[in-house]
């Protein structure tokens, strides 16, 4: 699952591993996350946007929340 997240955020937001200062826990938006490339990247890894999911996310913006949460659907995993 860590490697699905980290690839859609490379991706996305056009960075390297190497930039995740703190690690897992970087906030995703000191690395340009804002609400256009959250939808994108929602899309690259196959959350539905009308459900529960996006919200949850949107909470805490990390690599290590997002595992925890996307981690617990296996339809995701």
């Amino acid at each position: 699952m860590r490697d699905q997240i980290v690839a859609a955020v490379r991706d996305v937001l056009y960075v390297e591993e190497s930039d995740f200062t703190d690690g897992d826990d970087t906030d995703l938006r000191e690395l340009g996350l804002d609400s256009v490339r959250f939808v994108l990247l929602m899309k690259q890894l196959g959350v539905d946007r009308e459900s529960g999911v996006p919200p949850r996310l949107a909470n805490e913006l990390t690599i290590a929340a997002w595992i925890r949460v996307l981690g617990s659907f296996d339809d995701l995993a």
